[in-house]
């Protein structure tokens, strides 16, 4: 009786199991790849592999995100890093109908479109609203103003500078 129970008990938990495996809706598939930007004399801009960088380096980061699933994707947020060690390349991030960067001076606790703002409170106690420099930015966030469709792939792509 123990055994035959531990039995239905084991497979009950196996179809569960499948059964959610097997569930409709969305599945987001995400990537970032970094590329070094190098001007060639002949060919102009070109990516080559980002393993190795240098003081003044311009660097590349490409964002993918695919909806593996069978139904769509609503509410998705894109969010790249700004490495330590680089600066953000002010106007880098793409931006289209779909997407619109928003930007972070505190490690991605909150986002503003640019240009982001500040508030300073004055040696006199005032308080005063100062515009961020590129080094102040620590994260890119994208967020789709629709769905991302079944099958469906977004790529988004911001450039830094290695300091």
């Amino acid at each position: 009786m123990r055994r035959s129970l531990s039995v239905a008990i084991l497979l009950f938990v196996l179809a569960i199991a499948s059964s959610a495996a097997l569930a409709d809706g969305p599945a987001l598939v995400g990537s970032l790849e970094a590329r070094k930007l190098i001007v060639d004399k002949e060919k102009g801009e070109i990516a080559v592999s980002a393993e190795k960088v240098y003081p003044q380096d311009k660097v590349e980061y490409i964002l993918r995100y695919r909806n593996s699933g069978n139904a769509p994707a609503s509410g998705v947020d894109l969010v790249g890093p700004i490495p330590d060690g680089t600066v953000y390349l002010q106007e880098t991030a793409t931006e289209t109908s779909r997407l619109y960067p928003l930007f972070s001076i505190d490690n991605g606790s909150t986002y503003q479109i640019a240009p982001v703002t500040y508030l300073v409170t004055k040696a006199d106690g005032t308080r005063e609203e100062r515009e961020a420099t590129p080094d102040m930015i620590t994260h890119v966030k994208w967020s789709l103003r629709e769905d991302l469709g079944a099958g469906e792939e977004v790529i988004v792509s911001y450039r830094v500078q290695v300091k």
